[in-house]
């Protein structure tokens, strides 16, 4: 397969380049805002699930820890949720924290 021309190649005004290039850097815009409000969503899901574990860590030390320190200390669940909150600020931090 060859490649050739058919005529002669379109040259653009000053103008016609002035207006493409405006037009391309709104698309950059627009791309820029949906992902900035891509990344404030993760923000706002990763800062509510912290949330979350952490009441429910203080609700199980309050009520689990006073009634049984043993099976507290030892239950698989709290290791989970504590390894999860780990990577959710961890992640939080990566992406830039709260900082709408």
């Amino acid at each position: 397969m060859s490649l050739e021309l058919v005529g002669k190649p379109k040259l653009l005004s000053k103008r016609e380049l002035e207006l493409q290039e405006v037009k391309y850097i709104y698309s950059l815009r627009a791309e820029r805002d949906e992902l900035q409000e891509q990344l404030n969503t993760a923000k706002k899901a990763l800062t509510g699930a912290i949330k979350d574990i952490e009441q429910f860590h203080e609700f199980a030390e309050k009520s689990l820890s006073k009634n049984y320190p043993l099976a507290f200390k030892s239950d698989s669940r709290f290791d989970y949720t504590r390894s999860a909150f780990n990577v959710l600020t961890d992640a939080l931090a990566e992406i830039g924290g709260d900082d709408e």
